[in-house]
């Protein structure tokens, strides 16, 4: 079965042939493409497809996660985003939305089968480190806000256990010390400004690389899983627990992270 998705393009080199690979993966193959410029600049992409008619969160998540693409506007079985009004006026402004509107704000973002939602958004953090203010904050803003807090400890976790693989350490880490100086302060150095104290660790400021998520409060809790994550998949060190003590939004000077041995 055809049918047609409308990309927006960011004006980065390659990402045709990425969201190409990318649909290939997803089993559609590409019988039309054409490009609509946009009068504010940049140009959305419009392909007529062939294949298994994909839902929303089956081609949100994969094809925004693609270097280039900043959002899916039109495309799969339910929950279509319509285009923005410059580029195609609506037809119903009572009930159709702009992208703007719905990318991150509709409760399907967080549908889906866990596993596969949870490696699909860490990877598209991954492919963007250290930059990853944006894509976090556009995460943060899928997640209904009851449940912010644990998933976005959650997702740091998973996080931090995918980013210690990419640090290629070359000797084994053996104690909580050189835990801290070659796998948490390399790490998080890109994202937080980060120190050692006698309890654990202490972030008393973002980078620019968070600066869009610097005022939400539970991206610390999004740091604060990352460093579990990054100390759970060191082989050689004891288990230990990261605690968040203190913190930046609750008018602290910083926010600290108790590492105790776990019991």
């Amino acid at each position: 079965m055809s049918y047609q998705i409308t990309l927006q393009l960011e004006d980065v080199s390659g990402a045709l042939a990425r969201v190409m690979s990318c649909l290939r993966k997803l089993g559609l193959g590409v019988v039309k493409q054409s490009f609509q410029h946009r009068p504010e600049g940049g140009r959305n992409l419009v392909l007529e497809v062939e294949g298994p008619v994909l839902d929303d969160t089956q081609l949100r998540t994969p094809l925004e996660a693609v270097k280039g693409v900043a959002a899916l506007l039109k495309g799969g079985r339910t929950g279509e985003v319509a285009p923005a009004p410059a580029v195609q006026p609506e037809t119903n402004t009572d009930s159709a939305a702009t992208a703007e509107d719905t990318r991150f704000k509709n409760k399907d973002s967080e549908a889906g089968d866990a596993d596969i939602r949870d490696r699909m958004l860490i990877f598209s953090l991954l492919s963007r480190y250290p930059n990853i203010s944006a894509r976090l904050v556009e995460i943060h803003g899928s997640i209904p806000e009851e449940d912010r807090q644990q998933r976005m400890l959650e997702l740091g976790e998973g996080f931090g256990k995918h980013l210690y693989r990419n640090l290629k350490l070359k000797r084994p880490i053996g104690d909580l010390r050189t835990a801290i100086e070659l796998v948490l302060v390399p790490a998080l150095s890109p994202l937080v400004q980060i120190s050692q104290y006698s309890d654990g660790v202490r972030v008393s400021g973002y980078t620019r690389n968070m600066k869009h998520a610097a005022n939400k409060p539970e991206c610390c809790h999004f740091i604060g899983g990352t460093i579990q994550g990054l100390l759970d998949s060191a082989d050689d060190l004891p288990a230990y627990r990261a605690q968040k003590a203190g913190c930046l939004h609750e008018d602290a000077s910083s926010c600290e992270y108790q590492l105790s041995p776990a019991s």
